[in-house]
């Protein structure tokens, strides 16, 4: 995952709650005209046109609005609050908790990886069982192989195994593309082209954690970044490297 750094929600979404105030009942995902292709743009543009979990690139026509904490648990906790007679919480729109995920909705053969598998998961834990990619630390809790591999940084991270296998992170199809994207960069033994400047290197660690000049991250940044330094490593003839 590559930390996704949320800003406030897009003025759409504050649009739509100030015209269905008096209609509380409206105040849910997808009812009362609920901007949804204005919201999805305003995700992408924040994200980077990435993936939130799975870091593939998308845009409108490959990606939907999803919902880290899922849609059903966040109603059926304000159905309890209803019952008790406090506020809602309403976290089935608040933009917190909305990213942008592959693939478009009701794709004809979706992938057992991404948020087709996460689906309704919640952890038991709550939050404290789920790697967000909202989380400051996200990005440092996965390890990555050369050959497209992932596991949790640290063995003892039980949230980031369970993370991983909820959302299929570890999926053969999902690991291939990432080993593809190492092998076309040139940070593969077996790379076409493989990179000998250690100063190319550095420079590609360097530019990874920013976007493009359209505003975009590049497709698989962190477990590139990953290679990058495992390579660059072995081009300085060092057994391991820290992150940079």
């Amino acid at each position: 995952m590559k930390q996704i750094q949320k800003g406030n929600e897009c003025q759409a979404v504050t649009d739509w709650r100030t015209e269905n105030a008096t209609v509380p009942q409206n105040l849910v995902y997808g009812r009362g005209g609920f901007p949804v292709e204005k919201v999805l743009e305003a995700l992408l543009a924040e994200q980077g046109h990435l993936c939130a979990y799975t870091l593939k690139r998308i845009d409108l026509k490959a990606a939907h609005i999803e919902h880290l904490k899922p849609q059903r648990t966040c109603r059926a906790e304000d159905a309890q609050r209803e019952l008790a007679n406090v506020a809602l919480s309403r976290e089935d729109v608040a933009w917190y908790n909305l990213v942008a995920c592959f693939p478009a909705p009701n794709s004809p053969a979706p992938p057992g990886y991404g948020a087709v598998k996460k689906d309704k998961w919640w952890p038991d834990a709550g939050a404290a069982g789920f790697v967000s990619p909202l989380d400051a630390d996200c990005e440092t809790r996965f390890s990555f192989g050369l050959n497209g591999e992932i596991a949790p940084a640290n063995a003892a991270d039980l949230a980031a195994g369970e993370t991983i296998k909820a959302i299929g992170l570890d999926d053969s199809r999902l690991m291939e593309l990432r080993k593809r994207a190492i092998l076309e960069m040139g940070l593969h033994p077996r790379s076409p082209q493989p990179l000998k400047s250690p100063a190319k290197v550095r420079q590609l660690i360097a530019a990874w954690p920013y976007r493009d000049g359209s505003g975009k991250y590049r497709e698989f940044c962190v477990p590139l970044r990953a290679a990058a330094l495992s390579h660059l490593a072995k081009l300085e003839g060092r057994a391991n490297v820290g992150a940079a």
